[in-house]
């Protein structure tokens, strides 16, 4: 049970969770595709990986990017599907507009990343691990748009595994994830760590590399399908 040796594509892999996975991905042996919209930043990503990386710009809004990026691979053992947004705020205020950029992201861009995969996934060996997160069922207020998409990759998950057997198909559900010390303030972002910290049994925010972890276990683990993999500090 190892993925040494093996073809890991993973979107979302610029920064984050997706770079984390790129990075636990080579260390244990496996050839890493980082994909990205932003060019800079994932083509930086492999830089730092090495020689096990390569990288492809991909946009999971737009059909054509998934399709030249995808398509332009012979193989792909393990797809991790890390690319998402975020919508938050009151369902009364919240409009159909933003409802649906959200799903455009989140649910339609692992929807059109697995599609353009499948032909190259070896039902037998392979896996998909798709993004959900604990909002779904363990739901916050402000974050109905996050329970409806997530909600709706759970259930896919649940459908794939019988539909697609024998290949395998998870979902990941982080909680509170600390991705964000290069995007806030010193301030605000130790105001964040004290918040998080607060309300979880393990009085931390969640790191990448956990979550990469758990994204690993997911590929390697051969007796694993259909399941949504809570790594989530206990949030109840």
């Amino acid at each position: 049970m190892t993925i040494s040796g093996t073809t890991v594509l993973i979107t979302g892999a610029g920064a984050g969770i997706g770079l984390a996975t790129a990075r636990l991905a080579a260390e244990r042996g496996a050839h890493v595709v980082l994909t990205d919209r932003n060019e800079d930043a994932v083509r930086q990503a492999a830089e730092t990986i090495g020689g096990r990386a390569e990288y492809r710009v991909l946009d999971v809004t737009d059909p054509a990017s998934i399709d030249a990026a995808v398509g332009s691979l012979e193989r792909v053992d393990h797809v991790f599907t890390s690319a998402a947004g975020i919508t938050v705020g009151p369902f009364e205020e919240l409009g159909e507009d933003d409802f649906r950029r959200f799903f455009e992201i989140k649910w339609w861009g692992q929807y059109r990343v697995l599609k353009a995969a499948l032909p190259r996934i070896p039902r037998a060996t392979g896996s998909v691990t798709l993004m959900s997160g604990y909002l779904y069922r363990k739901p916050e207020l402000g974050y109905s748009a996050f329970a409806a998409v997530n909600g709706a990759i759970e259930g896919l998950v649940k459908s794939l595994t019988h539909e697609l057997a024998p290949l395998r198909v998870n979902a990941l559900a982080p909680g509170p994830v600390d991705t964000h010390a290069s995007r806030m303030p010193a301030d605000e972002h130790a105001a964040y760590r004290e918040s998080v910290s607060r309300r979880l049994p393990v009085a931390r925010p969640g790191e990448a590399d956990e979550l990469a972890h758990a994204a690993l276990f997911l590929m390697e683990n051969t007796f694993t399908t259909g399941i949504t993999l809570d790594i989530d500090g206990g949030i109840r």
